[in-house]
């Protein structure tokens, strides 16, 4: 004989969980704790910045898209050992470069990050003066621009993921 159907018995599965605030506010509290330390993404800029340096000099300053001015003849005669522009002695170039060289500055804390020279010079040839042309040591063009985010996101998602990955409770 069949039953009518409700009252044939029914099958069910329950589920209980319980979320443990205190454990779920440490775990935010410890992501955004990290959010805070971007120190390991500036690191790579910097790094980044030495090496954008190096070549800025290597290719004067073609490398990232503004080429200096060339030396003018008076130079040139005075400067008989090194023709390249901004290189009579190599100290502005190891002061961008050279983390411990004279007029060396990279200043990295959590969320900010200060990189340039110290060297009286270097402001000169970076914007120029009444009788010396503008030969810009720092450039960010576009592209490095994007790099330096894209190094600052992929820091960011790597938090994440990591978030992601840990058990709630644990």
């Amino acid at each position: 004989m069949n039953r009518p159907y409700r009252e044939q018995p029914i099958a069910m599965i329950s589920f209980t969980y319980a979320v443990n605030p205190e454990s779920v506010e440490g775990m935010l509290a410890a992501f955004q704790e990290s959010l805070v330390d971007q120190a390991p993404a500036l690191a790579q800029i910097a790094d980044d910045f030495r090496e954008m340096m190096a070549r800025q000099f290597a290719s004067q300053g073609s490398a990232e898209g503004t080429p200096w001015a060339p030396l003018a003849p008076s130079t040139l005669r005075r400067r008989r050992a090194s023709p390249s522009i901004l290189y009579a002695t190599g100290a502005l170039l190891r002061s961008l470069t050279e983390p411990g060289a004279a007029g060396h500055v990279e200043e990295l804390e959590d969320q900010s990050l200060t990189l340039g020279s110290e060297l009286p010079y270097a402001l000169y040839h970076q914007t120029g003066t009444r009788r010396l042309p503008a030969r810009p040591l720092i450039v960010l063009s576009g592209t490095r621009a994007e790099r330096w985010t894209e190094i600052v996101r992929r820091g960011l998602e790597e938090k994440t993921l990591l978030l992601g990955a840990k058990e709630l409770g644990s």
